[in-house]
């Protein structure tokens, strides 16, 4: 291997190299696509925006007091035992919150809602998402976001919102690792994600692990990181993992070290609303295509999905307690009982 990697870096400078990094192991490199002509409309330069420049030619290294060595204890270390399925509900749309016609015990709502609405950031300040949803069971406050969003929040920011929002747990931070970018960026990337979890030590409430990296590397450092903070619970962002059909790979990395260091604990997939390994106990899913499928005119039957207008469910009478014996066109206008009957059949599917 040369000592001068894909990043522009020479390997034998760097204070990843061995510690954290293997080498420039993977050929989609950006930079190295960039350095022979290939470039991506704003992503690579010289394109207007390239938020890759930094690391051409002679990039810097990544901040001394990025690398955490020794991680604080949770204040809080309270495992969470969520139900196989949970809902994820939208804050700025009622048509989601199902709570007065099917009571279940949580729910997970969404902090990216609040940093891009500084009004709803205030309304639930001011009253606690509690009190603002009109919910009595239990909330897991979501840092799950666009990338654009995690750029503006500081340790801070994320303690400051928590505690005012009042959840009854959240996710430590997001970041932003992809396969194609620099190893050094997503060091970075899952370096920065691990120091801001640190801050949570001082919450007043449940920490659920957050779980980062594009390479095993990465994703098994910072799963032991997040078992070094204590947490008792983790979540793995799977959405776009499993469109990729990298989740395999990532949930393999996660067992393997949670199982290395004992930890019995129980795993969300958030962003799944279908079982994606059946067997497996440990695992709870989490997302909001029940109420986005509905909203698009997606009916739920079972395991399938189809338009509301099709003739194979149109005519088809459901006695669930949102349809309540009424045909599947008729929830065209009623998009809540809509949701709410996609929700339970979403709920059936792990049962």
């Amino acid at each position: 291997m040369g000592t001068i990697g894909g990043c522009g870096k020479n390997c034998v400078d760097c204070e990843l190299f061995r510690a954290y990094c293997s080498g420039c192991i993977t050929r989609i490199c950006l930079i190295s696509k960039c350095k022979h002509g290939t470039s991506y409309y704003g992503t690579t330069y010289p394109k207007a925006f390239c938020r890759l420049r930094a690391y051409c030619g002679s990039p810097g290294v990544i901040p001394a007091d990025s690398i955490i060595q020794d991680m604080p204890k949770l204040k809080v270390q309270t495992r969470i035992k969520f139900p196989r399925f949970t809902p994820v509900v939208s804050l700025i749309d009622k048509r989601s919150w199902f709570w007065d016609d099917l009571p279940l015990p949580w729910i997970i709502v969404r902090l990216a809602e609040l940093v891009k609405n500084k009004a709803l950031m205030e309304r639930v300040s001011s009253k606690g998402l509690h009190d603002f949803l009109g919910f009595d069971g239990k909330i897991l406050l979501s840092t799950v976001m666009e990338d654009e969003l995690l750029d503006r929040l500081t340790s801070s920011d994320y303690v400051r919102i928590i505690n005012k929002a009042q959840p009854d747990a959240t996710m430590t931070p997001d970041s932003y690792t992809y396969l194609d970018d620099p190893l050094c960026l997503s060091w970075q990337q899952t370096l920065k994600q691990v120091k801001l979890a640190s801050s949570f030590s001082e919450l007043a409430v449940p920490v659920i692990g957050l779980i980062k990296g594009a390479i095993s590397k990465q994703i098994e450092w910072s799963t032991k990181k997040t078992i070094a903070l204590v947490c008792q619970s983790f979540a793995i962002p799977s959405r776009e993992l499993a469109k990729l059909k990298l989740l395999d790979g990532v949930i393999a990395t996660v067992t393997k070290v949670l199982r290395e260091s004992m930890m019995d604990t129980q795993v969300l997939l958030y962003g799944l609303s279908y079982p994606y390994r059946r067997k497996e106990k440990m695992f709870a899913y989490s997302g909001l295509s029940w109420f986005i499928g509905a909203k698009k005119g997606y009916y739920y039957k079972g395991a399938n999905t189809c338009f509301i207008t099709d003739t194979s469910v149109r005519f088809e009478e459901c006695h669930c307690a949102a349809c309540k014996g009424r045909m599947a066109y008729q929830l065209k206008d009623d998009e809540k009982s809509f949701a709410i009957h996609n929700l339970l059949q979403t709920i059936e599917r792990f049962a």
